[in-house]
């Protein structure tokens, strides 16, 4: 690939895929970005510029998501007595759970 074919303002011109070509190029060649430059004869800002781009094109995007809160699946609690009674219950929050224990709690004064 000749890499300095200059247009008429006597800058050197690439296609997209001579661009693409010398990025894997230089992906695949371990070397500073101002040695590869040199070799292949690039300027090194317009490596550095094609190299910036592709960083932001492969960048991830993120979009707004609605999210609603689903309820809470209602938990069993399990409340064993020392005389062998055993009470279940379905509480549906966390809140009321907290509830629950205190009024529990409450009734062994």
């Amino acid at each position: 690939m000749d890499t300095n074919e200059n247009n008429a303002s006597g800058r050197a011109s690439y296609t997209e895929d001579e661009r693409r070509e010398l990025i894997e190029e230089f992906n695949s060649s371990g070397l500073t970005q101002a040695a590869f430059c040199r070799e292949w004869n690039i300027n090194p800002k317009t490596l550095a510029r094609w190299l910036r781009i592709e960083r932001e094109d492969a960048e991830v995007s993120f979009c707004e998501v609605d999210v609603q809160a689903a309820p809470p699946s209602p938990s069993a609690l399990k409340i064993c007595l020392p005389n062998g009674i055993a009470v279940q219950l379905c509480i549906p929050s966390l809140n009321e759970l907290g509830t629950v224990v205190r009024e529990v709690a409450g009734c062994l004064d």
